[in-house]
């Protein structure tokens, strides 16, 4: 059963059950997610992105071959358009720029996955130029219509629904959706994810939503080849960034816990390999820190540099500084998360920003 909010200002956390269950309970209840939107909308192809919209591409065309359709169904953008090449020869549309893809992508859903805040504003603000130009189009196109009814009028139902994805702080996020809602063009989702580039190939990330529960359900087709959850965390943007920022915290503090252990077993002579095979074997141990660690010794066994990347330093980096940021404003104290990003600020200032974040392996040893 579905929970929806019964006053304004109560919190929301809706918890599906896995994905074959949850599309049965919502085909029983609402009609707007059993089909695929017709066109939807990506902006941002980097590692997160790139799994992300194939999910989505492969999903489509599955559906066009089952029911004996040509269309492009995916619309994508990217700041180097050569990413793109994977997903327009298997069928997507490539747009020049966020701007053209408001303006000319028709499409219902438009999707978000930036590097950082500063890039999530920079993209909101060149698509919400887009549909400014729509609408003064459509504007434009009533004023030559006679007729009384007119197709380009537009209603709810023509409202496109933006959803960023990309880790940004509160503040960002609300900002972005006064920039996408100020012209009643669209509608701003707020929807962080959980995961790495693995889960996001794999249509397996969590999806933490924040907004208007129309604009989640609309979107519940998409989150469910996307991720192998979602939840609704409550009307506020907030309520999704900063349940993001706390998950961060948790996986830098991990990261560099173990890390830290590594480098005290190397500095006492303990064999770091004998010790973590303990750690796997006992009730510690978890998906992360195992790959975390196999991957911090590879590294290590590889000059020190750690060139596999799933998740670059600097991004979780920038996740804690974002987490400290916010912690500051509530006036939270978070002491371990504020040690624990300056280890990471030091395996950056030691040439690994750009590295898988196993390379923080590296601030635990001066050799």
């Amino acid at each position: 059963m579905r929970v929806f909010f019964p006053e304004k200002h109560m919190p929301l956390i809706t918890n599906f059950p896995k994905r074959t269950n949850r599309i049965r309970i919502m085909a029983a209840t609402t009609t707007t997610t059993t089909t695929l939107p017709r066109k939807v909308g990506f902006l941002g192809l980097g590692m997160m992105g790139q799994g992300m919209a194939s999910v989505l591409l492969n999903a489509f065309n599955t559906t066009n071959t089952n029911t004996n359709t040509q269309q492009s169904n995916l619309t994508v953008w990217n700041r180097t358009i050569s990413k793109a090449d994977a997903l327009k020869a298997n069928g997507a549309h490539v747009c020049e720029s966020p701007k053209e893809l408001a303006k000319n992508g028709q499409c219902s859903v438009v999707y978000a996955m930036l590097a950082d805040p500063k890039a999530s504003v920079m993209v909101a603000e060149q698509f919400a130029e887009g549909l400014r130009e729509k609408k003064m189009q459509r504007k434009q196109n009533e004023m030559s219509v006679t007729t009384d009814v007119d197709e380009n009028n537009g209603g709810k139902d023509d409202v496109i629904t933006y959803v960023e994805m990309s880790t940004i702080d509160a503040q960002t996020s609300e900002n972005i959706k006064l920039v996408i809602e100020r012209d009643q063009m669209a509608e701003y989702l707020a929807a962080p994810v959980s995961g790495g580039q693995k889960d996001a190939k794999e249509g397996e990330l969590l999806i933490l939503a924040a907004g208007a529960k129309e604009a989640y359900e609309k979107c519940l087709i998409d989150f469910d080849k996307m991720g192998k959850q979602s939840w609704l965390m409550g009307p506020e943007c907030k309520n999704a960034t900063d349940a993001k920022m706390a998950l961060q915290i948790m996986m830098g503090g991990q990261a560099a816990l173990l890390a830290e252990c590594l480098a005290f077993c190397e500095y006492t002579g303990v064999d770091e390999k004998v010790w973590f095979d303990v750690l796997d074997k006992g009730v510690m141990m978890n998906p992360l820190l195992r790959s975390v660690g196999n991957r911090m010794f590879k590294g290590v066994e590889n000059n020190r540099t750690w060139p596999q990347t799933l998740f670059q330093l600097y991004l979780q980096q920038k996740d804690l500084k974002l987490a400290i940021e916010t912690a500051e404003k509530v006036h939270c104290e978070v002491p371990v998360a504020s040690a624990v990003h300056q280890r990471y600020v030091k395996a950056s200032r030691k040439g690994h920003a750009n590295e898988d974040f196993a390379s923080l392996r590296d601030a635990y040893d001066e050799k």
